[in-house]
């Protein structure tokens, strides 16, 4: 909340009316205070929220400082914080500040890889380049031109002067040779290369 903090200065100044039949604002801040802000406790969602509540209400009271016609300063002071509170109420329901959530004590899974999962994809990738480069030359340069540099078989075909069904014979050999020696054969999650 942004009000600006009831400052001595302006409690010495309201406290001094000329006649006795004016409204003191320092004199109801200073004997109403701590019940406004018990009752603010209570009613609002969030307790905290009661000493800025009580603190824009006492400075809201500020202007009727000097009035004459107010028959209970209490009341009025308990009416302005009511609606304060309203208004708080309010701009939280715009702002959906109930949706939000803490960080503080959420318990993130961390986004990063084990040093286990590290070290195995470090090992598979070794041994998929491995077998990618004891595939047959015209094998390795079709499953290259497809995977690495993502040409159609087609577009395969023409490059290497050869069909699209010797590309297709080309890409399933390489996949199976890959496969067996990365994929297949362990227990976690085949790759699709």
């Amino acid at each position: 909340m942004s009000s600006k903090p009831l400052t001595a200065s302006k409690v010495s100044v309201a406290s001094q009316a000329p006649n006795s039949g004016t409204l003191h604002v320092a004199d109801v801040v200073r004997e109403e205070r701590e019940k406004l802000k018990a009752t603010l406790r209570r009613r609002l969602r969030v307790p905290e929220d009661a000493e800025d509540v009580a603190q824009e209400a006492c400075v809201r009271l500020l202007q009727y400082e000097g009035a004459s016609a107010i028959r209970s300063p209490s009341a009025l002071l308990h009416r302005i914080a009511a609606n304060v509170a309203n208004d708080c109420a309010r701009a939280e329901r715009v702002r959906h500040r109930q949706d939000h959530l803490t960080l503080e004590n959420l318990d993130l899974p961390d986004p990063r890889p084990s040093a286990e999962r590290e070290l195995a994809a470090e090992q598979d990738l070794a041994r998929l380049i491995g077998a990618v480069e004891r595939l047959p030359p015209k094998c390795q340069q079709v499953f290259l031109l497809s995977r690495l540099h993502g040409f159609t078989y087609p577009e395969i075909a023409r490059r290497c002067g050869m069909s699209v069904k010797m590309v297709e014979k080309h890409i399933s050999r390489a996949l199976a040779i890959c496969l067996k020696e990365v994929g297949e054969d362990r227990s976690g999650p085949s790759y699709s290369v």
